[in-house]
């Protein structure tokens, strides 16, 4: 069980989930639905608690985003409008808020490797990017191992995404290929070792 502390402090965890998502993904504008998936809350909360966080002015209306519904032989495909919020870079406690939220998200590296545990034999687990605070890293998750399933990994870290608020960029090795990359010195593989890095896993001894 992760433990929020925001949710805790906010006493709505609903709430604490989409703040992060919005904080965490600064620069992007999500529709209810979209927002409510990133972070693991069901559509009519997500609706309910975004015009709580606008009425705050934490978060404000973008721009509408054009949808097709409705596509299908018998019936014809209608664009939709649906409203998008982004986070309220004016807000006066923006950098404060944002300050706090990245210091109080749960970073919890068991989680991690408990859902990795069921995608194959994982040797190397690596975190870099968002987890680190450094978002222009190529990979937030690199992963080597043998046996590895794609759509089991797939699952695993879509699974994560609302845990943490953003969305997971990965990259996945055989452990031969992660070793053959690290003696060219590969520019993913350096763009992330050479940069504040978290080795979770390092069963060949590699790093």
């Amino acid at each position: 069980m992760v433990d929020d502390f925001l949710g805790k402090l906010l006493g709505n965890p609903a709430r604490a989930k989409l703040l992060r998502v919005f904080v965490l993904n600064g620069s992007e504008a999500f529709t209810a639905a979209a927002v409510g998936k990133r972070a693991g809350v069901a559509s009519a909360a997500a609706q309910k608690e975004i015009k709580v966080l606008e009425q705050l002015s934490i978060v404000k209306k973008g721009k509408l985003s054009i949808t097709l519904a409705g596509s299908g032989k018998r019936v014809a495909a209608k664009k939709q409008k649906e409203p998008t919020w982004t986070l309220n870079h004016d807000f006066k406690h923006a950098a404060a808020l944002s300050q706090f939220v990245h210091q109080t998200s749960p970073v919890e590296y068991k989680r991690v490797l408990a859902a990795l545990k069921g995608a194959g034999r994982i040797a190397t687990v690596v975190l870099s990017g968002s987890f680190t605070g450094d978002p222009v890293r190529p990979a937030d998750i690199i992963v080597a191992g043998d046996g590895i399933n794609e759509s089991r990994l797939d699952q695993a870290i879509k699974a994560l995404e609302p845990v943490f608020g953003w969305e997971i960029r990965y990259a996945a090795f055989t452990t031969p290929e992660f070793r053959y990359r690290l003696t060219i010195q590969d520019r993913l593989i350096r763009d992330t070792l050479d940069y504040p890095h978290v080795v979770l896993v390092d069963k060949t001894g590699l790093l």
